[in-house]
Order: structure tokens, then sequence, then C-alpha cells
């Protein structure tokens, strides 16, 4: 992921700038021990189905082509990273959850920005319709 995506998908240049830079930081760790917890589920006779789903969208989100639901266009939204960096700490270990929370916060702060300009927006349609 590079800031030019996130700048694409409407992030202020600053703040893509800060969450590029985290994401990029913690990204390949957290594949990798996702890919292990696969492995050794596969190898105990686990059901791994979850984590690898987890580690798919991860990989659509670092691309920039993650889709949040069907309807929705390719892109990266604060909001479903938000969503999949909480799933994942539950199955991290301690070493990679110090920075997978910066990360979080990060995108907390981007996702309640997301959530006021949608809200916004919808009363400015609103007002619109009603005339």
């Amino acid at each position: 992921m590079n800031a030019a995506q996130l700048i694409d998908n409407g992030i202020s240049e600053g703040e893509a700038g800060r969450i590029a830079a985290r994401w990029n930081s913690v990204y390949d760790c957290i594949r990798e021990e996702l890919t292990a917890q696969v492995k050794s589920s596969k190898a105990l006779g686990g059901d791994p189905t979850r984590l690898t789903e987890l580690r798919r969208e991860l990989g659509q989100l670092d691309r920039c082509t993650h889709r949040a639901c069907t309807q929705s266009p390719p892109g990266f939204s604060a909001n479903a990273a938000l969503r999949l960096v909480q799933e994942i700490l539950r199955c991290l270990p301690l070493r990679l959850q110090g920075d997978t929370h910066r990360l979080a916060a990060l995108l907390a702060d981007w996702a309640r920005v997301e959530r006021e300009r949608a809200e916004r927006t919808a009363r400015h349609a609103e007002v619109y319709r009603r005339g």
C-alpha cells in the first residue's frame, strides 16, 4: 500500500502518509503470522477458513482492491480496514500487537472522519431533496 493509493480513495495527504507508513510497517509481519497459523491449524486438523479469509482480505486492503460489499467499488475503506485489524488483533502474538494497535488507532481516527463526511453528505442530500 502506498499513500497515493489512499489519496485516490479520498484520504487526506497527511493522513494517507501516516496510515501507509504504519500499515507497511506491520503488514508483512501480520501476513506471515496468519500464514503460519493457517499451516498450524491444517497440520493439527483444524479449520483455518476464517484465518484464510482474514489473510485474503488483508491482501485486498493492501492492494486497495477490497470491496466492503458486492455493490461497492474496489478501494480502501478505513472502516473495513479497522474492522479487519480489530479481528486480526485477537489472533496475533503480543510481539505484534503494539504496532498493530497503533495502526488501529490511525484507522479509527480516519473512520470517524469518513463517517462524519458520510453523515454530512446525507444531511445535505436531505436538505436538497426537501427543497
